[in-house]
C-alpha cells in the first residue's frame, strides 16, 4: 500500500495556486493550502492555513501545525508570489520591500522550513516557481524579475546544498 503524499502549496487560495491544490487533491495527495487570507476549497484531504509567507514567526507556526498533524512533508510548491509593475523610476520603495519580502524571502522561509521537515525521511520535492520576465528582460519588470532570478539562483545552489 502506498502512503499519501502531504502536499504543501503557497498561494494557494486563487489563481494557479488554486487550480494546484485542485490537481494535487484529484491525485490523491492530502494538500495544505497557504495564503493570507482564507479558502473557499472544501475537500476531506485539503487543509488551509492563513499565514504571511514572508512572515517568519507565521511560517513556522505553518510548519509546526503540519509537524504535529501530518509528522512530515513530501512536496513544497512555492507559489505565493506579487509582482508591481513599474519603470524603475517610479517604483516606490514600498513595492519594492513586498515583492522581495513576499517572492524571495516567503521562497526562503518556507524551503528552508520545508526541508528540517524532510530530512528525516530522506525525501522531499521542493518547486520554485520563477517567470519569463527574467530571461526576456522585460521593461518595467525589473524588481519583479529580478526577484524570481533571486529564486532561481536560491534553486540552483539548495540543489547541491540539500541534496
Amino acid at each position: 500500500m502506498t502512503k499519501t503524499e502531504i502536499t504543501l502549496i503557497t498561494g494557494a487560495s486563487k489563481g494557479i495556486g488554486r487550480f494546484l491544490a485542485e490537481s494535487f487533491l484529484n491525485k490523491g495527495h492530502s494538500v495544505i493550502g497557504c495564503s493570507r487570507g482564507v479558502s473557499d476549497l472544501v475537500h476531506p484531504d485539503y487543509l488551509h492555513l492563513a499565514a504571511d509567507v514572508a512572515d517568519e514567526g507565521q511560517v513556522k507556526k505553518v510548519f509546526q501545525h503540519i509537524r504535529k498533524k501530518f509528522g512530515r512533508l513530501d512536496n513544497l510548491i512555492n507559489n505565493a508570489g506579487i509582482a508591481s509593475m513599474n519603470h524603475t523610476l517610479l517604483t516606490p520603495t514600498k513595492s519594492l520591500v513586498s515583492v522581495l519580502n513576499t517572492n524571495v524571502l516567503g521562497t526562503f522561509l518556507f524551503s528552508r522550513e520545508a526541508v528540517k521537515l524532510m530530512m528525516p525521511s530522506k525525501h522531499g520535492r521542493i518547486v520554485n516557481f520563477s517567470t519569463v520576465a527574467v530571461p526576456l528582460r522585460l521593461d518595467g519588470e525589473a524588481i519583479y524579475s529580478a526577484s524570481k532570478a533571486a529564486i532561481e539562483q536560491l534553486t540552483r545552489v539548495w540543489a547541491k546544498e540539500f541534496s
